[in-house]
C-alpha cells in the first residue's frame, strides 16, 4: 500500500458521513463530502459533476474515490471529472441490470408521487430495522437515524436520477467492486464485483467492515 493516499467515500441514499466510521477507525484520512442541492431535473451525472468540485485531490498522494450502494453510482460518475487512481464500489452497481427492473417500472409512477410520500418508510424503518438479523442493534438504530433525518425532497431526486441514469464505461480508470451475497435491494447476481461477501446485505461496510476494509487497501495496490 501506498505509504499515503487520499480517500473519498460517498454514503447511499438515506445517508451520510457517519456511515462510514466503521472506515475512518482504519482510515483516519477518510474524506466524506457533504451534499449539495441538486438543481431541479437535474441528472446524475450533472450533479456528479458539481460534487466533483467539491474534492481537491492531492498531488503527492493517488486518489481512491468510492462510496456505497447509490453513492458508488455517483462516485462512479465523478471518476469522469476527478480521474482517480481507482474506483471502490461498495455493494454498489456500474450499470442499469444492476437495479432490480421492478425499480426501473416505477419510472413513470415517479412523478405522481410528492417528495411528503417519504414519511411513510421512515415511520417503517424502526421497526423493519428490527426485524433484521443482520445488523447490530447500535448500527441498525444509527441508520434509521441518518434515514430519518434525510431531506424527502433529496431523497426523491435520487430516485428519479438513477432511474434515468445512463452509465457508460470508464475508460483508463480501473474499477473494483464488493458486493454482498445476500443483497436484498441489488441483488449479487445482477453485478459482476471482484469479491463476493457470504452473508453480506447490503450495508456490507457496516456489517462486514473488516472485510470491506481489506478490500479497501487492497484496491490501492492492485
Amino acid at each position: 500500500m501506498p505509504a499515503s493516499f487520499q480517500l473519498v467515500l460517498l454514503p447511499g441514499l438515506g445517508a451520510d458521513w457517519r456511515l462510514f466510521e466503521p472506515q475512518r477507525r482504519v482510515f483516519p484520512q477518510i474524506i466524506v463530502p457533504w451534499w449539495i442541492p441538486p438543481r431541479r431535473k437535474e441528472s446524475l451525472p450533472d450533479y456528479a459533476a458539481r460534487m466533483s468540485e467539491t474534492i481537491t485531490p492531492t498531488r503527492d498522494s493517488p486518489l481512491v474515490l468510492g462510496g456505497v450502494s447509490f453513492g458508488g453510482m455517483l462516485a462512479y460518475e465523478m471518476a469522469r471529472r476527478l480521474r482517480p487512481a481507482v474506483v471502490v464500489l461498495i455493494a454498489s452497481c456500474r450499470a442499469r441490470r444492476g437495479l432490480r427492473p421492478i425499480y426501473r417500472l416505477g419510472r413513470g409512477l415517479l412523478p405522481l408521487i410528492p417528495p411528503i410520500a417519504w414519511s411513510i418508510p421512515k415511520l417503517l424503518a424502526a421497526p423493519a430495522m428490527r426485524l433484521s438479523s443482520r445488523i447490530p442493534g447500535g448500527q441498525g438504530q444509527l441508520i434509521v437515524e441518518m434515514f430519518k433525518e434525510m431531506d424527502n425532497r433529496f431523497m426523491h431526486w435520487i430516485v428519479g436520477a438513477l432511474l434515468d441514469w445512463r452509465p457508460t464505461p470508464l475508460n483508463g480508470i480501473p474499477v473494483r467492486q464488493i458486493h454482498g451475497l445476500c443483497d436484498l435491494l441489488i441483488p449479487a447476481r445482477r453485478v459482476d464485483a471482484d469479491e463476493y461477501v457470504p452473508g453480506g446485505g447490503h450495508m456490507i461496510n457496516v456489517t462486514h467492515a473488516e472485510k470491506v476494509n481489506e478490500f479497501i487497501a487492497q484496491s490501492v495496490v492492485s
